[in-house]
């Protein structure tokens, strides 16, 4: 196990292409151990190397080591007879002719012998029918064929000789063969000391404890802010999957609240430059009103219906003002109020719409007015009712902006000034419409609706969930204050459902006049 552990630790690479330099990396938490086992590792690949290089050497000196006691056996026992067969010739001494043949002999046994060697060497290194190994096999059959071509002169010699030649040449042979090997093996013990490996060392391994290599911080940092952002997103989004808002209306009158009218969204509306893409640009320029550009749009159709609608549910309201809210910004209060006060307008009503949103109303932008000259001036006695009351381009329809935004609207709206306004527009008006803040963001609403005969919420196709609703209203009961209705805005015809799902039907009926 540690030996895997090591040579999965070990990182090891080669600095710059073809370079021949071998860089050796190990992370540990001790420095120390680190430095040491690559410092070891690094002396046994020299001393590997070493070895690699001084192997032949070595395999030719074990073989060599083997074959030594059996010639000096050999070179002995040849000495012995030599010895034994003089002693009991009594000193018989070779001829001057006997001489030379054993000469002869001698170099070619021992030339035969040193080719055995050879041979024998090179078995261990290649096959039997390499050229090699078959040129010594060659070389020792034309020295057999000298050998067998001195036998004719050793037999012409007198017996005695042929004997003493026979014992001096095993004496000489092993002798000049023992000595042969002794200095092959000095040789061979020199070329192993002397082998130089190619490897070498540059430099040992040394341990920064300056700069660890773990952990990476400025690594960890970003990683921890990316991975928090996507888990941010995520958890967003897995939130919006889960706050579906209501696509039913009936689950809006299941809780108590009747549904005035569902305005269907409308893609005519989305081509004007409207009041929600000045509320997203922050840019007041001149806007178009939808129930002028194309009265008979759906979703104008549907604020007739709620036109009607009013007329019974403010029979018993205690004044002719209506404020319109809703749960959160974004849900169309401010288109519902515009367009519903053309519409009334347009029924030969003398109608008001007034901008209580004193924070962010852009009211002004649908008339193609300005801000300035508005409530907020009114409330805090800078100007009288008549300088804040604007015409517009719709007969019978007058608006007041929001004016300057004030730092303390909220206190503004509960002043007497806004009861003296409530009992002067209502005397001045058929109908006040009276456009408020999300309840939810703030208490504007709840004060408003406390001067006004009706409150209507305005809520979103899909944006409002059921229970947003349902605190909704209990926010304005805590005040003291009822909602009459709801205003479902934005429905979508879905490619699986019609609006009759709904509980609502709505057809474009118009008439086919050409021009």
């Amino acid at each position: 196990n540690t030996i895997l552990d090591l040579q999965a630790a070990i990182g090891a690479s080669e600095k710059g292409k073809d370079s021949g330099i071998i860089n050796l990396s190990l992370q540990s938490e001790k420095p120390h151990y680190a430095e040491k086992v690559l410092d070891k590792v690094a002396g046994i690949y020299v001393r590997r190397n070493v070895e690699r290089n001084s192997a032949e050497a070595q395999k030719s000196l074990e073989f060599l080591e083997v074959q030594l006691p059996e010639i000096k056996k050999q070179l002995e026992f040849a000495e012995q007879r030599f010895n034994d067969y003089q002693i009991q010739r009594q000193s018989i001494n070779i001829t001057l002719e006997t001489q030379g043949v054993l000469e002869q002999v001698v170099k070619l046994e021992t030339k035969l012998q040193e080719l055995e060697l050879k041979r024998l060497e090179l078995g261990r290194k290649f096959k039997k029918d390499h050229p090699t190994y078959q040129g010594i096999i060659e070389q020792i059959a034309a020295v057999n064929e000298q050998k067998k071509a001195l036998v004719g002169e050793v037999g012409n010699l007198p017996e005695t000789q042929q004997e003493l030649l026979r014992l001096r040449r095993d004496v000489e042979v092993s002798n000049q063969i023992y000595t042969l090997l002794l200095s092959k093996t000095q040789e061979l013990d020199i070329v192993r000391a002397g082998t130089v490996g190619n490897v070498r060392i540059i430099d040992y391994a040394e341990v920064n404890t300056s700069k660890p290599v773990k952990p990476k911080k400025a690594l960890i940092v970003v990683m921890t802010t990316m991975l928090g952002g996507m888990l941010a997103v995520a958890i967003v989004l897995v939130q919006k999957a889960m706050h579906k808002g209501v696509e039913d209306p009936n689950e809006i009158e299941a809780i108590g609240l009747p549904v005035y009218a569902s305005v269907p969204y409308s893609d005519y509306q989305d081509k004007l430059t409207g009041f929600s893409k000045a509320l997203k640009n922050k840019v007041s320029k001149p806007k178009s009103i939808l129930a002028l550009d194309n009265p008979a749009d759906l979703s104008i159709e549907a604020l007739r219906s709620l036109r009607t609608s009013l007329h019974f549910a403010m029979m018993e309201a205690k004044n002719n003002l209506i404020a319109i809210s809703g749960p959160s910004p974004g849900v169309g209060k401010s288109f519902v109020s515009v367009n519903l006060a053309a519409v009334l307008a347009q029924s030969g009503k003398k109608v008001l719409i007034i901008d209580a949103d004193m924070r962010k109303g852009y009211l002004q932008t649908q008339f193609g007015l300005k801000w300035d000259d508005g409530l907020s001036d009114y409330l805090s006695g800078q100007l009288n009712l008549e300088q804040v009351i604007k015409p517009t381009a719709v007969d019978g329809l007058s608006v007041i902006t929001r004016g300057q935004i004030p730092p303390n609207p909220s206190e503004l709206l509960m002043h007497s000034n806004f009861s003296k306004l409530v009992a002067e527009v209502s005397a001045a008006y058929d109908i006040v419409i009276v456009d408020t803040p999300p309840i939810l963001a703030v208490t504007d609403p709840a004060i408003v609706s406390a001067h006004t005969g009706t409150t209507l919420l305005v809520t979103r196709f899909g944006q409002n969930h059921i229970k947003e609703i349902e605190l909704t209203r209990n926010r304005f009961e805590q005040n003291g204050t009822d909602v009459k209705g709801v205003v479902f805005n934005g429905v979508i015809k879905k490619a699986s459902n019609a609006y009759g799902y709904y509980g609502y039907y709505n057809y474009e009926y118009k008439s086919n006049e050409k021009s």
